[in-house]
């Protein structure tokens, strides 16, 4: 599962970097973890900001490890997309694979393209480096959920792109990725209203998170939706690509990824579909173990594909299987070291991390009976030693123009919320986004955040704005 321009450009990294001996073999698996936070990749802009930091989290031991490259989403609304790398390393870590998570700007702070821009500058900025943080600069990978998912997918398929490179951050290295995962990203804007009729995202709005992206509201601006788009990117040299999607994602629709699918497979790239009946819009629900079995898997592979029911199943040993596949065809060069030559400038902390766990630990909590317009109801969508994800189900059962929802947590803070406008930490309060406030009787929407401690025995209380 390989393409020429991606061997090409692999084969330029490792002659740049062969020297200071940073490439090796993939396959050692690994448990304890060196974790470095708040890498600048690039200089902050606007001063202040976190979009332009990183988190690194890689395995213990000489590597050189490969590397996933994490975004976490957020409709575009935050600028600390690497908070949610450290559920993703808890999974690949144990397998053998570094995961760094990256920050782009929000498109508060700055408009399309710059996304890509930094997604891109961190790529390089990690390549630059691979040396002294112990990673394979020959085997990088894009990997994000919604509009994380976005950012992963345009990374991985805009290479040798050079109007989307930018000149932020380090430059003169390649940003080619050899492999990337998209989780339910959205890629074709234009589609979206069409695909999402009745959905509580107004998609012709100037207020929906694309157009906020755009800085237009898409139908006022098709040629620059269309720049953004990752389906417009895709040909026959892309890296391989893997795609999930949930069935019943009430916020990027399924046909999203659908026909980013047919349009990969029409260009011959190596790509496998999950696509999952019942999963929402969450990767701890799209890879739980209670899922397994109902999966439909479109493989396209040397031009032909196959589709199969129930198997693969959509876990971290299958992902993580995926990108091995993906990195094994790469050339090594001439031959690997034992030792990288530099030593780290950043001083690291040491975590370790337990085991993988495929499927979600936590409980769900949901609010007393409805008493009023709206009810909220409270899921721990992943878990892990002094951190969580939650995600709150918002829904109507009257009209209502806007929300709030109160959330109290037991112990611990919430370190980041998307799909939401937060005030305060405990209790913790959180309006609607512009684009989510509306909602017809019986329509529901979701906002996520991530926080410390466990996130059990949350509560929350909805009440109409």
């Amino acid at each position: 599962m390989w393409s020429a321009r991606i061997r090409v450009t692999a084969r330029w990294a490792v002659a740049a970097l062969v020297a200071a001996g940073v490439v090796a073999a993939v396959g050692t698996e690994a448990n304890a973890v060196q974790t470095t936070t708040n890498v600048a990749y690039a200089p902050a802009d606007p001063a202040g900001s976190r979009g332009h930091l990183l988190d690194l989290y890689v395995p213990d031991g000489a590597g050189p490890w490969p590397l996933v490259v994490w975004s976490t989403g957020s409709a575009w609304t935050s600028d600390d997309g690497k908070s949610g790398a450290n559920a993703i390393a808890q999974q690949l870590n144990p397998r053998g694979i570094a995961v760094a998570g990256v920050s782009v700007r929000s498109s508060s702070q700055a408009k399309f393209p710059a996304q890509v821009y930094d997604i891109k500058a961190a790529i390089r900025y990690l390549r630059a480096n691979a040396a002294q943080y112990r990673i394979d600069p020959a085997r990088f990978a894009t990997m994000g959920d919604s509009s994380g998912g976005w950012v992963a997918a345009m990374g991985a398929l805009t290479g040798g792109v050079a109007a989307l490179e930018g000149q932020i951050g380090t430059t003169g290295v390649s940003s080619a990725v050899q492999a990337g995962v998209d989780f339910f990203g959205p890629t074709d804007f234009i589609r979206l209203a069409q695909q999402d009729q009745g959905g509580w995202i107004d998609h012709n709005s100037p207020d929906a998170p694309e157009a906020q992206l755009l800085g237009c509201a898409v139908p006022s601006c098709p040629d620059k939706a269309r720049q953004a788009d990752p389906i417009r990117y895709v040909d026959a040299n892309d890296p391989p690509m893997l795609l999930l999607h949930g069935r019943a994602d009430n916020v990027v629709p399924h046909a999203q990824t659908e026909i980013l699918y047919d349009a990969l497979k029409a260009a011959c790239v190596d790509t496998r579909f999950f696509s999952v009946p019942g999963a929402g819009h969450s990767h701890a629900d799209v890879t739980s173990s209670s899922r397994y079995g109902q999966q439909t898997v479109r493989t396209t592979q040397g031009c032909r594909e196959t589709v199969t029911q129930g198997s693969p199943n959509p876990s971290w040993d299958t992902i993580a299987a995926f990108l091995k596949d993906a990195w094994a065809d790469v050339d090594p060069g001439p031959g690997p070291t034992d030792e990288p030559t530099q030593e780290p400038t950043d001083e690291p902390t040491h975590e370790p991390t337990g085991g993988p766990t495929d499927e979600p630990t936590g409980g769900t909590t949901s609010s007393p009976a409805p008493q009023g317009r709206c009810t909220a109801t409270y899921t721990v969508v992943s878990s892990w030693p002094g951190g969580f994800v939650s995600e709150v189900k918002v829904a109507a059962n009257a009209a209502v123009d806007g929300w709030r929802v109160a959330v109290t947590l037991p112990s611990g803070t919430v370190t980041n919320v998307w799909s939401g406008q937060s005030t305060g930490t405990s209790p913790l309060t959180v309006t609607n986004a512009p684009w989510n406030g509306r909602l017809g009787a019986g329509q529901s929407t979701v906002f996520g955040f991530q926080g410390t401690g466990s996130g059990a025995g949350a509560t929350v209380t909805c009440t109409a704005a």
